[in-house]
């Protein structure tokens, strides 16, 4: 073991598992049924600080507290636009999931297929919609797993290797998503969202950011690495602002997070948890902005470090310095552990959802009861993460890359929600093909070499495609709708309850 945290980290982080499974095993004595709304939308019954504090803890991942501290000591100042990115996905959510619940909840949607099925009444745009959305958030899975081996490894000295960290977290994440779907999710998603604000409190008093501190630090840095304080120039700027498109509206179309909507007790209980998600960025991502921003100075003897492993020598050296410091540390241990395996356990419950109702459900299970289905679901999250954990045991690629990515391919699916649900005009033709040709040049981007032509990300240059294809084919003089969309419009008693 070569880090002071080591056989402290391990307890610490034990103790946090059991007392997880406990409250994942409460949850299942509070199941009805084995139907797919109560098995994956807590019988549409969140409300109060369970809904708020579940989004909190699924938006902000693994990569959030392990990913974001190595950019920030790769970009510098720059980073601080991090804060606005997170920000961005509440006011893309505000565009549309007011009227989507509201739709949700006449509809009894479960997936975010049955919206697209609803709205555009194509199977086949469903389809290859789905194959994005599950492609886009298996990726995501996966960057959780490659997290828990990282943290696991780093911040238990070398305790618990990375690939006992990715098995354990994993099993663990499986065996109370399993028994009791998403209530034991957003349950433990109220305890975790906890844990992850206490533990970025604990790391802002480690770190001690105080004026002096920062101005001396930043000193340091305009002498050593004048780049990290210079005003951003143009193309950096694009960049920030392709960015800023790209996670605002990829962000809030996540399945896990639109399955949430459909999940509130009521738009009131929507509404306020939105109200208060977008300061929560200037606290969680602002954070650890100002923390990375410190270690570029603190670990700059250390020579390269990988991005993801930052913060994971930050909390040996701190927990080094002193017992007030070391228990600090520890809780930021349960905190980034919380984390990501809040964003796991509800991304890999999204997964079970669609596979098992849109894809089992619509094929070799068609016509079969909500029992059997939710019985497949699960089995299929247990061979789905048996894939995954055997990619990540070797990963390839940083936690920020995969982020990236998967933000890129949900992006070609942004526009059948946000503009689906708020511009009835929208026509299934014109979906479908803003759909297919943005992900075609999303794709010969990629394949061209050019992950960011013009300093913009390929997914931000085939969205904006994406979107002028579905304006230019519906026509700006159409009158044509779908029938879906005739059917979703709600009239003027539930548009006033659906935009509060």
């Amino acid at each position: 073991m070569t880090g002071s945290l080591g056989g402290g980290a391990v307890l610490a982080v034990g103790l946090y598992l059991t007392a997880i499974l406990g409250v994942g095993y409460a949850a299942r004595r509070r199941r009805t049924g084995e139907s797919l709304a109560d098995f994956y939308l807590a019988g549409r019954q969140l409300t109060g600080p369970v809904l708020l504090l579940t989004l909190y803890a699924t938006q902000y991942s693994g990569n959030t507290l392990i990913g974001y501290p190595g950019e920030a000591v790769r970009l510098g100042f720059s980073w601080v636009m991090s804060v606005g990115f997170m920000m961005a996905i509440v006011v893309a959510y505000l565009l549309y999931a007011p009227r989507l619940h509201h739709l949700a909840r006449r509809h009894r949607f479960v997936t975010p297929g049955d919206w697209l099925t609803h709205r555009f009444r194509s199977p086949a745009l469903t389809l290859l919609a789905n194959l994005l959305l599950t492609a886009a958030i298996a990726n995501y899975l996966l960057a959780q797993l490659i997290a828990m081996g990282h943290v696991t490894a780093g911040l238990s000295g070398g305790a618990v290797p990375y690939w006992a960290g990715v098995v354990l977290l994993t099993l663990v994440v499986l065996i109370y998503e399993t028994v009791g779907g998403m209530r034991a999710v957003a349950w433990t998603d109220l305890v975790q969202g906890v844990m992850l604000m206490v533990g970025l409190t604990g790391l802002l008093a480690a770190a001690s950011p105080t004026p002096a501190h920062m101005a001396s630090v930043t000193a340091w840095i305009a002498v050593e690495a004048p780049e990290k304080v210079a005003v951003p120039g143009w193309d950096a700027c694009r960049n920030w602002f392709s960015t800023l498109v790209l996670i605002g509206f990829s962000g809030a179309v996540y399945p896990h997070a639109v399955q949430r909507i459909y999940a509130a007790r009521d738009s009131a209980a929507l509404r306020r948890s939105f109200g208060i998600m977008v300061f929560l960025p200037m606290v969680t991502t602002g954070s650890v902005f100002l923390v990375g921003v410190l270690a570029i100075e603190r670990l700059a003897a250390a020579g390269p470090i990988a991005g993801d492993q930052v913060l994971p020598l930050l909390l040996t050296e701190w927990g080094s310095s002193s017992p007030l410091l070391y228990a600090l540390s520890l809780l930021v241990i349960v905190a980034v552990v919380s984390a990501i395996m809040s964003t796991a356990d509800s991304v890999l419950l999204s997964l079970s959802s669609m596979l098992a109702k849109d894809v089992l459900g619509a094929t070799v299970l068609r016509g079969t009861s909500e029992a059997r289905l939710t019985q497949a679901g699960k089995r299929v999250s247990w061979g789905l993460i048996a894939a995954l954990v055997a990619i990540a045991l070797n990963p390839r690629i940083t936690l920020w890359g995969l982020t990236e990515l998967k933000m890129e391919i949900l992006a070609q699916v942004a526009p059948l929600f946000i503009l689906g649900v708020s511009w009835d005009r929208l026509t299934t033709r014109a979906a479908m093909a803003g759909m297919v040709t943005g992900t075609i040049v999303y794709t010969g981007l990629l394949a061209a070499g050019q992950p960011q032509p013009w300093n913009v990300h390929a997914g931000v240059v085939s969205l904006l495609v994406n979107v002028a294809v579905c304006v230019a084919v519906t026509g700006p003089d159409s009158r044509l709708r779908t029938a879906g969309a005739a059917a979703a419009r709600p009239g003027p008693t539930s548009s006033r309850a659906a935009s509060g």
